[in-house]
């Protein structure tokens, strides 16, 4: 099949497939969606355009949100108030960063490259996170996380919810007290304002979700669990990819609606699964695929050329 307007031919099974996948980790870890798009969009389908590739990558990341979200929600995994400060701030960057790149940032072999480094940083710093130091520093996370996990399996094989409230969260304007199975976490709630803004900045540029940094931040900074961000991850990046996609259009950025729709199908399937799936992972698992899976990409686009001429591999 020839998709016209981005200039490639295609069977319509391989965009299905991978956004499947894409669809899958992102409802999972609440991170990595816009950026396995965009490999998909580079390396697997080969659309050169880099200003076509950066909104097509956030619409896919828009469409895991709209089904991830109310299975977080019914599974008490959302913070909806964290979500909306950070989706506040991210509203003016994505506005900004999307500009930006649209004027500045055109070429694809210099996108890609930005793309690469940034993406190594955020694969060695999740590494750290899996560590054994970092667990034994974040003792409140791991007992948190244990109490999750059991709570978990002593409902495995029923179809009821939990009856009483295990997620709580306390906005005013001088903190935000988000109270998970008996601990709490509070904090100032201007820096999710600010830190929303700088992320989506950097994930709108390079026509990403956003999730692979608002991911780190909130387990590395707010010192939150794993299992309430990657939902809280998916309503900020619901946010910001929508203001980001809204403004590339505005500014004659090209979408292949063909396309978009093959892969939007592939997602959605991916989005009804992930949340299930990621009930039975242990959280350092989550934080090892994540790492993974982003270090491959990494070394890819930015070693990917000499490793060819060095060894004759193509990584990506």
């Amino acid at each position: 099949m020839t998709f016209d307007v981005a200039g490639i031919e295609l069977n319509p099974l391989i965009p299905f497939f991978w956004a499947l996948f894409v669809g899958l980790v992102f409802s999972i870890i609440g991170a990595a969606g816009g950026i396995l798009a965009a490999v998909g969009h580079i390396s697997i389908f080969g659309i050169a355009d880099a200003n076509m590739i950066k909104p097509m990558n956030q619409l896919l990341v828009i469409v895991s949100p709209l089904i991830a979200i109310p299975a977080y929600w019914r599974q008490q995994r959302v913070i909806f108030s964290l979500g909306l400060l950070l989706g506040l701030g991210s509203i003016a960057g994505s506005l900004f960063g999307s500009w930006y790149s649209k004027n500045y940032l055109p070429e694809l072999r210099q996108y890609q490259m930005i793309f690469g480094l940034l993406v190594l940083f955020i694969a060695l710093r999740l590494f750290y996170e899996s560590s054994r130091i970092f667990q034994e520093r974040n003792r409140k996370i791991r007992e948190t996380s244990r109490l999750f996990e059991g709570k978990i399996r002593s409902q495995k094989g029923s179809k009821s919810h939990p009856s009483e409230k295990i997620l709580r969260s306390l906005l005013s304007w001088r903190s935000l007290k988000i109270i998970f199975l008996g601990h709490e976490f509070s904090f100032n709630p201007l820096w999710p304002v600010l830190a929303g803004f700088l992320i989506a900045v950097v994930s709108s540029a390079l026509g990403v979700g956003g999730g692979f940094l608002l991911v780190p931040y909130m387990t590395s900074w707010l010192r939150l669990p794993m299992f309430v961000t990657a939902g809280t991850s998916v309503l900020a990046v619901f946010v910001a990819s929508v203001a980001s996609v809204g403004n590339y259009l505005y500014l004659g950025a090209r979408v292949d609606w063909y396309l978009a729709a093959v892969e939007l199908a592939g997602v959605a399937a991916g989005a009804v699964l992930g949340p299930w799936v990621s009930r039975y992972m242990k959280e350092r698992f989550l934080r090892l695929l994540l790492a993974l899976v982003l270090l491959y990409i990494a070394v890819g686009y930015t070693l990917g050329g000499w490793i060819k001429v060095w060894f004759g591999i193509t990584i990506l």
